[in-house]
C-alpha cells in the first residue's frame, strides 16, 4: 500500500514520536525509546518506503456490516437471557443458551469488537466477565438464529418454545 504524508502530518508524527521517545527514556525503557526514535526519523526524513513501520500497528477498518452484526447478536442474546430469567422451572439449561462469543482464530475481529462493546462501552453488562472466545466458528450459527429471531419479530419476551426454536 502506497502511503503519502503531507509535511504537516510528518511533523506531527515526528513530534509525537519524539515525545514518546522521551517518555520511554524517563521510564528507562531503552528498547521502546529506540523504537520511537526510529519512527520519528522515518517521519521527519520522509522515508516513504518505510511508512509501513508507522502504519503497521493500525488495524484495517472494521466494517459497519460486521459491527451491525455483532450488535444484533448481542441484542438477540440479551433478549434470550431476559426471557430465560423470566421462565419459572425452565426445561432449558442456562449452559445450553449461554452466549459464547466468536471464534478467536477465525472471527478474531468480531470477538475483539464484541469485547469492546461489553467491556469498554459498558453495554450488555449481562455478558461481562466472559472472554468471548467460542473456540469454534459461530457466525453461521448466529446468522441462522438472527434470521429466525427476525422472523419472530425480534421479541424480547420469548417463550420457552421460542428460545428452543432459536437454538435448533
Amino acid at each position: 500500500m502506497d502511503i503519502t504524508l503531507t509535511p504537516y502530518q510528518r511533523l506531527n508524527l515526528y513530534n509525537q514520536y519524539t515525545i514518546l521517545e522521551q517518555l520511554a527514556l524517563i521510564r528507562n525503557d531503552e528498547s521502546e525509546a529506540k523504537y520511537y526514535s526510529k519512527l520519528a526519523k522515518i517521519a521527519f526524513e520522509g522515508y516513504s518506503h518505510e511508512y509501513y513501520e508507522i502504519t503497521d500497528i493500525i488495524q484495517e477498518e472494521f466494517s459497519y456490516t460486521n459491527a451491525d452484526f455483532v450488535w444484533n447478536v448481542l441484542d438477540m442474546y440479551s433478549c434470550i437471557y431476559y426471557s430465560y430469567n423470566g421462565i419459572d422451572n425452565s426445561q432449558i439449561s442456562f449452559e445450553s443458551i449461554k452466549f459464547r462469543g466468536f471464534d478467536g482464530n477465525n472471527e478474531a475481529e468480531l470477538r475483539a469488537y464484541c469485547s469492546f462493546i461489553v467491556n469498554e462501552l459498558d453495554r450488555y453488562t449481562e455478558f461481562k466477565g466472559g472472554d468471548f472466545n467460542s473456540h469454534a466458528p459461530s457466525v453461521h450459527k448466529y446468522s441462522i438464529m438472527l434470521q429466525k429471531w427476525n422472523e419472530m419479530g425480534k421479541p424480547c419476551n420469548l417463550s420457552e418454545k421460542q428460545i428452543m426454536d432459536l437454538f435448533k
